[in-house]
């Protein structure tokens, strides 16, 4: 993922202070509305200059390494859209990741404070205002979205042969719902899937906008507040979720949150565990270490955790089991079994 071994292997030593280049790239492009403008049929450097009011130095610099980054085509000096940034960079796609690049100067700014978080061991949290972060928080959930949605279908498709789901009503909690990816899918399959998904409320007027575009609003139940406060009742639930939560809640609430699930499912319930799971040396597999330090910049107690210690909470907490469910070429999920 971060190629700066490869990079000095290569002898390209130039290369290494500009790593963080491309993502500002990007970022200048969504705020700019360049992939809109070409979209609207601007193609030369003069007329999106035009279009996008900067100046056509700029814009041509711009565009010359958009298309070097594989972003865009050009061809006798006027650019055009391919069908990646066609798909992923237009705001009318139903795929568009736009929003998880759009605040990358706050992210920037973030993780400038890395050298304070490692020496403190606490977050920079007061770098941005409370109406700021949840904002950005707001934009960073509906992106999630489109980065998760893959494997949360392979997994709905995947588990429903795991458990060969009967005809009866079946009842999914859907614990820190976010936009309600990972329980989305197993409404769709089939209408009497019934969910509960529990968030703080602005975060479930996201997941209620996504449930409402799929056409399963009515099958879901929303549920307001704090997952640490909130009673997941008692033998309920056929199917629990903790959707990428216990790396932002940390060990001993994960730990909790295992036990909470543990009891609001019924018997033959299975809990399904969707986070990023470092390799058990913790020496090798990056998104999930690099994840732990996103953890620390923003989080009081959150880390990521091996499969043996996710293990290690489920067993305690009564599960008779836990395996792992291969569903992308990322971090496996986790089901536990309650008998």
């Amino acid at each position: 993922m971060i190629a700066i071994t490869e990079t000095l292997a290569r002898g390209a030593l130039d290369e290494l202070s500009f790593q963080f280049a491309p993502q500002v790239v990007l970022f200048t492009a969504i705020k700019l509305g360049i992939f809109q403008a070409i979209a609207g049929g601007a193609k030369g450097a003069d007329d999106l200059a035009s279009a996008t009011g900067c100046s056509l130095r700029g814009v041509r610099m711009l565009l010359n390494f958009m298309t070097a980054m594989g972003l865009l085509e050009k061809e006798d000096g006027m650019y055009g859209l391919n069908d990646f940034s066609r798909d992923y960079f237009l705001p009318s796609s139903r795929n568009y990741l736009g929003s998880l690049f759009v605040y990358s100067d706050h992210l920037l700014k973030l993780w400038l404070k890395l050298p304070e978080a490692v020496k403190t061991g606490r977050p920079p949290l007061s770098l941005f205002p409370d109406e700021e972060r949840e904002r950005l928080n707001l934009n960073i959930v509906e992106a999630l979205f489109q980065v998760h949605k893959a494997p949360a279908w392979e997994l709905a498709g995947l588990f429903k042969k795991e458990l060969s789901f009967s005809e009866q009503r079946i009842k999914i909690l859907d614990v820190a719902a976010g936009s309600a990816v990972w329980s989305l899918p197993f409404a769709l399959q089939r209408e009497r899937v019934e969910v509960t998904a529990i968030d703080f409320l602005p975060v479930l007027e996201v997941a209620r906008k996504f449930a409402q575009e799929f056409g399963v609003e009515d099958q879901y139940r929303f549920i307001g507040g704090d997952i640490r406060k909130i009673d997941f009742g008692t033998e309920e639930y056929d199917l629990t979720l903790l959707g990428h939560i216990c790396h932002s809640e940390g060990a001993e609430w994960s730990r909790r949150l295992i036990g909470k699930c543990f009891r609001a499912l019924r018997k033959n319930g299975r809990l399904l565990i969707m986070d990023y799971i470092p390799d058990e040396g913790r020496k090798s597999a990056q998104m999930p270490l690099l994840l732990a330090l996103n953890a620390l910049l923003g989080t009081e107690e959150g880390d990521t955790f091996t499969f043996s210690e996710y293990q290690q909470w489920v067993l305690a907490s009564g599960f008779s089991e836990a395996r792992t469910l291969r569903v992308d070429d990322r971090s496996p999920v986790i089901m536990a079994i309650k008998e």
